[in-house]
């Protein structure tokens, strides 16, 4: 893991020459310098062919500071050694280098590209049919994005114990529970235009433990297995108004624990109100005839 971060590191920093031209040239001239001393050196005491100095300084001219250095690079060489072929050399040499740079740059940056959404993939059923992904997978089905009906996904900060007696369970739920992710229809149900604008709010402010409904619905959902399907709930948007919504929701299990649950849900929050409405009426013409 370690030697293919400094390689990618590596890569990367060839792709991006400095970006000071006085720098990008100092390469090399500093580089043709160097090979000349080692020369010098290298015939005073081996009395060696010294013609592979120059094209070591020529690829690192290329590689580091770019073309025009490699070339200036080869110019000097040949200058320096009086040989056309070192000059005909370098400038090849400069060419598999840029060649060569491109190529590493091209590759690196597809393999930092970053992976689009995974889709979770199922290894088997949690409890009466609940659904239990691998510990790596917390990202709901792709669909959130593109269906109109009010999706979401809770996180549990802390997987739960489904082993614990109900009430803590309860209690649990309340204190780890945390919005993941959600499309827009369910933001615009508790008042809010985007998902981004509700996501991280935690389940104790949809859900109140205050009213007992709420908790009549989660015990509902712990004792079905952790999957209920057109369960209803009252909850309560942004601006404190009372919203009724029918659920369908099932849990995500990881290594035998509750790790969040993802689901749907519909408001019937006006199918409420005139219902309680005529409610309303009808106990009136009740007392108003039972008066007479």
């Amino acid at each position: 893991m370690v030697p293919q971060l400094a390689a990618d590191r590596f890569f990367e920093h060839l792709s991006r020459p400095p970006r000071s031209t006085v720098a990008r040239y100092g390469v090399s001239i500093v580089a043709i310098g160097l090979a000349v001393l080692l020369m010098q050196a290298a015939d005073m005491v081996l009395r060696w062919d010294t013609r592979p100095l120059i094209l070591v300084a020529v690829a690192l001219s290329a590689l580091y500071g770019g073309t025009g250095p490699g070339v200036l690079a080869s110019i000097l060489g040949a200058l320096v050694h009086s040989d056309p072929g070192v000059l005909v050399g370098g400038l090849a040499l400069t060419l598999v280098c840029r060649l060569f740079v491109r190529s590493a740059s091209q590759t690196t940056e597809m393999e930092m590209k970053p992976a689009g959404p995974r889709v979770p993939a199922a290894i088997g059923d949690g409890p009466n049919g609940s659904i239990a992904f691998s510990s790596e997978t917390r990202v709901p089905p792709p669909f959130i994005e593109v269906t109109t009906e009010a999706t979401w996904r809770f996180h549990h900060e802390k997987p739960l114990d489904i082993t614990l007696p109900e009430d803590e369970q309860i209690e649990h739920l309340y204190l780890y529970s945390v919005l993941a992710e959600c499309n827009d229809a369910f933001a615009r149900m508790y008042g809010f235009r985007a998902s981004a604008d509700v996501v991280g709010t935690r389940l104790v402010v949809f859900c109140p433990p205050s009213n007992p409904d709420n908790i009549a619905y989660l015990r509902a959902f712990i004792r079905s297995g952790y999957r209920l399907e057109d369960a209803e709930s009252q909850e309560i948007d942004r601006y404190g108004n009372a919203k009724y919504f029918v659920n369908n929701l099932v849990g995500l299990f990881e290594r035998g624990q509750l790790a969040g649950a993802w689901g749907t849900q519909r408001d019937i929050t006006e199918q409420k109100r005139v219902i309680e409405s005529q409610e309303y009426r009808s106990r009136i013409h009740s007392s108003k005839s039972s008066s007479q």
